[in-house]
C-alpha cells in the first residue's frame, strides 16, 4: 500500500508541473486571466479524479477547445462563456445518465484527425503572433497575410525592439523543449520539457531584465474569482447558448472518452466506465462554469505523462490537482516572473503536435474517401470556425456512408462455352436503385441462358424482389428454349423477414397483386 501511495505521489509532482504552464498558456490564448485556467485545473484534478470513470486519466483544460471559447467571448461575451461551460456539465451529466456515453465514441477517426489538425494550425498562427508579442487576427486568412510581416519585423532589422527579445524568449523555449525530449538521459526526461523551457526561458529574460510582456498576478490570487452573476441565468435556454453548450459538449465529451480509450490500450490497468467518465466530467465542468473556470477535458499529454510514470490510482490526478491549488494559493507572485511569449510557445509547440502527419498518413493509406474527409474538415476549420467545420465533416461522413450504402453493384459475365450469362449483385438494393437494376435487367439479350447470383448481397427490398418475380415471369414466357436461373436461396438471406413461402404461393402472389 504504501509502495502504492508512493508511486501516485511522485506521479502527480510530474503531472502538476506539466499541468501548471498548460493551464496558464491556454487561459492566455483564450483572451482570460490565468485564474480561468488554473481553477479548472484543479477541478479536474480533484473533483473530476474523485468521480472518474477512469483511475489513470487526469482533466482539466484542453488546447482543443480554445478556438470555439474565443469565439464565443467575441460573440457573446465572458458571463455567457461561463454560463454555457456550467450548462455543458449539466448536459454531461445528463447524458451519462441516460447512458450515451459509448455514442461519443462512434465518431469517424477521419473527422477527429482532421478537427485537431484544424485546431493545431489555428493555434499555432495565433500562437506565433503571441510568441513575438504581436497580436493575432481574428481568423485564418488574415493571420496568414500578417505572418509574414510579423516575422519580418522581429527578425530585421535587429534593433533590439520588444519583438526581436519576444522573438528570441519564444525560439529559447521550443529549442530547449526539443533538445530536452532527445537527451539520452532517462532520469532528466522524467522532468518535463516544457518546465525546463519556462524556467530556463524566465531565468533569461529576468536576469537581461528584457521589456517583454509577463504573467501579472495578484499577491492574492483568489481575489479574481469569477462566479456566475446571478441574472445571467435567465440566458440559460436562449437559442445560442443551448448551441454553443452542445457544440462544447460533443467537442469536449468526444474527446474525454477518445483518451479514455487510448489509455486503456496504454495500461493494463486501465478500464474505463464511459458513462460515469462523463457523468465525472459534466460534474466538474459545472462547477468550473459556476466559478469562471475554463471548459475540462480528459487530456492525453498529461494523462500518458500519468502512466509513464508509474501512476498506479486516482490519487495521483487528484493530488496534482491539490499541488495546484496549494502553488497558486502560497506563491502566486512566481509566476510574475514568467514571460508571456515562453507560453505561447509551448502553445505553438503543442498546435504543432496536433497536427499528426502519421495519422493522416495512416488515413490517406487506408481510404481515399476517409483522406477526403478529414482534409475537408481541416480546411473548412481553417476557413469557417469550429463548430461550422465539424458539422461539413460530418455532413461529409454521412454522404459518404450513404453513397456507399446505396450504391448498386450489378457486374454481368459472359460464358460464351455455355451460351450463358451471369448478373451478380452486390451490396443493398432498395426502391431507391430500382431503375438502375430495372435497365441493367431489360438490357439483357433473350438469346442466351441467364443467371442471377445473390451470393453477395447484404439487403434487398420488397420493390426490387416484386420487379425481378416479374421480370423472371415475362422473360420465361418470351425465351423458350433459353434457361433462367434465379437465386431465390441467397436472396432470401437478404431480406429474412419478408415471407418468401408466401411470395412464391403463385395464387396467393395473384391475390396480393390484385389479379
Amino acid at each position: 500500500m504504501l509502495n502504492i501511495i508512493k508511486k501516485d505521489f511522485l506521479a502527480s509532482i510530474i503531472v502538476f508541473l506539466i499541468a501548471l504552464p498548460l493551464a496558464i498558456g491556454i487561459s492566455i490564448a483564450c483572451g482570460l486571466p490565468i485564474y480561468s485556467g488554473i481553477v479548472a485545473g484543479i477541478i479536474g484534478g480533484i473533483v473530476v479524479g474523485l468521480f472518474s470513470g477512469n483511475s489513470l486519466q487526469v482533466s482539466g483544460p484542453a488546447a482543443g477547445l480554445i478556438l470555439i471559447i474565443v469565439e464565443i467571448i467575441q460573440q457573446m461575451g465572458v458571463e455567457k462563456l461561463f454560463l454555457i461551460i456550467f450548462l455543458v456539465g449539466i448536459l454531461q451529466i445528463g447524458f451519462g445518465l441516460l447512458a450515451f456515453g459509448k455514442w461519443f465514441r462512434a465518431i469517424s477517426p477521419a473527422i477527429i484527425q482532421g478537427m485537431l489538425a484544424g485546431i493545431g494550425i489555428s493555434i499555432f498562427l495565433s500562437q506565433f503572433h503571441i510568441m513575438l508579442d504581436s497580436n493575432p487576427q481574428n481568423n485564418f486568412i488574415e493571420n496568414i497575410k500578417d505572418l509574414f510581416s510579423v516575422i519580418y519585423n522581429s527578425v530585421l532589422p535587429l534593433d533590439g525592439s520588444v519583438h526581436h527579445q519576444a522573438c528570441m524568449i519564444g525560439a529559447l523555449t521550443i529549442s530547449v523543449i526539443l533538445l530536452w525530449n532527445v537527451l539520452p538521459f532517462k532520469r532528466l526526461k522524467a522532468i518535463p520539457a516544457a518546465l525546463v523551457g519556462i524556467i530556463i526561458s524566465s531565468l533569461v529574460a529576468n536576469s537581461l531584465h528584457l521589456e517583454i510582456n509577463y504573467i501579472q498576478v495578484n499577491s492574492n490570487f483568489w481575489s479574481g474569482i469569477n462566479f456566475i452573476k446571478v441574472s445571467e441565468f435567465s440566458h440559460l435556454f436562449d437559442f445560442n447558448v443551448i448551441l454553443n453548450a452542445l457544440v462544447i459538449t460533443f467537442i469536449a465529451s468526444a474527446e474525454t472518452l477518445l483518451t479514455s480509450a487510448a489509455i486503456d490500450k496504454m495500461s493494463d490497468r486501465s478500464k474505463t466506465d464511459y458513462d460515469k467518465e462523463i457523468i465525472a466530467q459534466g460534474i466538474g465542468n459545472s462547477i468550473s462554469g459556476m466559478l469562471g473556470g475554463l471548459p475540462i477535458t480528459g487530456v492525453i499529454v498529461r494523462s500518458a505523462a500519468n502512466i509513464n510514470a508509474d501512476a498506479q490510482t486516482r490519487l495521483s490526478a487528484i493530488l496534482h490537482g491539490v499541488w495546484l491549488l496549494l502553488f497558486v494559493t502560497a506563491f502566486p507572485t512566481i509566476l510574475n516572473y514568467i514571460p508571456i511569449s515562453a507560453l505561447a510557445a509551448i502553445l505553438v509547440y503543442t498546435g504543432y503536435k496536433l497536427i499528426d502527419v502519421e495519422a493522416a498518413k495512416y488515413i490517406f493509406n487506408l481510404s481515399k474517401g476517409e483522406f477526403a474527409i478529414y482534409a475537408i474538415t481541416l480546411v473548412a476549420i481553417l476557413f469557417t470556425n469550429l463548430f461550422e467545420g465539424i458539422l461539413i465533416g460530418f455532413a461529409c461522413a454521412f454522404i459518404k456512408s450513404a453513397y456507399k450504402v446505396l450504391k448498386i453493384n450489378i457486374d454481368t459475365e459472359n460464358i460464351e462455352n455455355e451460351n450463358k450469362i451471369v448478373t451478380n449483385l452486390h451490396g443493398n438494393i432498395t426502391f431507391l436503385q430500382l431503375p438502375t437494376l430495372i435497365d441493367t435487367l431489360e438490357k439483357l439479350p433473350k438469346n442466351k441462358n441467364l443467371t442471377l447470383c445473390a451470393s453477395r448481397l447484404h439487403f434487398i427490398d420488397h420493390a426490387c424482389i416484386d420487379f425481378i418475380k416479374s421480370w423472371e415471369t415475362e422473360r420465361k414466357s418470351n425465351m423458350q428454349g433459353y434457361d433462367i436461373f434465379i437465386d431465390w436461396d441467397e436472396m432470401s438471406k437478404a431480406y429474412p423477414s419478408f415471407k418468401w413461402n408466401f411470395f412464391h404461393d403463385d395464387d396467393n402472389k395473384k391475390a396480393s397483386n390484385g389479379h
